[in-house]
């Protein structure tokens, strides 16, 4: 049990989404504001909505018959019998819980004004909704085309902006930089996601960017999504320390590479899958190497 439980989490996505917790704590430790209650909770509500997202991803897709025998990638807990529609639902009603106390924990550790915490309080549920909402309920978002815009705003805008407030009360262009960063390249994964399931999802009725632009038209737009990451994380990187900027040459070279693996995959098949976890895994080790080079280089 504890084992289905842990495949439904589907830990390989949690790296990519705590890249802008890790961008937002390295930005604070520049300031000198850094606070490891905030990084904490934060790193923890995070973790749970992630979760909280991929069951009820799991859910949704799984009632709704969207995750079936046609489908390329991974099979789903639902899907093959690991987990109960009515178990899914459930842990994911407990998990939201858990990501509410830890939001309030965090919000006394932060010692916001009143005007902030209710902004905040008012973030976080909507974050909480959001991930929820992608695939579960009459009209879920995810079936809608909208699953891309609201992933760049969630993992890169809330995560490294508000991610960062949250520390120094303050707001810069290094933010926004690294907001679209983290975003696009969070938008990349679930565009390389979307390719991959695009003749499964076009056959159930699932409305994403790729099933509405096609497949040609989504290739153009990965690599729109993958030049804005690499250009707004350099940007980003240089309003930290000019030298930093360096990391640009190793970086191109692994994009692309990535791009033209992309390119010669196959249209709906599993050849994709890979790409997408370089992506995911490539955008964490890039908020990794901002941290360890602000703890090295600019914290001292």
């Amino acid at each position: 049990m504890l084992y289905a439980w842990v495949y439904a989490a589907r830990l390989r996505t949690l790296p990519l989404s705590i890249s802008g917790i890790v961008i937002a704590a390295a930005l604070a430790l520049v300031d000198q504001k850094f606070s490891w209650p905030i990084f904490l909770w934060s790193l923890a509500i995070t973790l749970l909505l992630q979760i909280v997202s991929n069951i009820a991803n799991d859910y949704g897709d799984g009632v709704k018959g969207t995750d079936n025998e046609k489908r390329v990638g991974p099979a789903r807990a639902l899907q093959s019998g690991m987990l109960s529609s009515r178990a899914l639902k459930n842990g994911m009603w407990v998990l939201a819980v858990c990501a509410t106390f830890c939001v309030i924990a965090l919000l006394m550790a932060a010692q916001l004004s009143a005007k902030e915490l209710i902004v905040f309080a008012l973030l976080a549920l909507v974050s909480l909704v959001a991930a929820i909402a992608y695939t579960v309920g009459d009209r879920p978002y995810g079936y809608a085309g909208l699953g891309d815009l609201m992933v760049f705003l969630f993992f890169g805008g809330v995560a490294v902006i508000s991610g960062t407030y949250v520390y120094t009360k303050s707001l810069s262009l290094t933010q926004l930089w690294f907001a679209i960063a983290v975003g696009a390249f969070s938008a990349a994964v679930l565009n390389l996601n979307n390719m991959r399931d695009v003749i499964s999802d076009q056959e159930s009725g699932k409305r994403t960017v790729v099933v509405r632009i096609g497949y040609a038209n989504a290739l153009i737009y990965h690599h729109f999504l993958i030049f804005a990451a690499f250009f707004a994380f350099v940007a980003a990187v240089a309003q930290i320390d000019p030298n930093a900027s360096l990391v640009a040459v190793p970086l191109a070279l692994v994009l692309r590479a990535h791009l033209q693996r992309v390119r010669r995959a196959t249209k709906g098949t599993a050849e994709l899958d890979p790409e997408l976890k370089k992506v995911a895994l490539l955008c964490f080790a890039s908020a990794l190497f901002v941290l360890a080079y602000v703890v090295i280089f600019e914290n001292n």
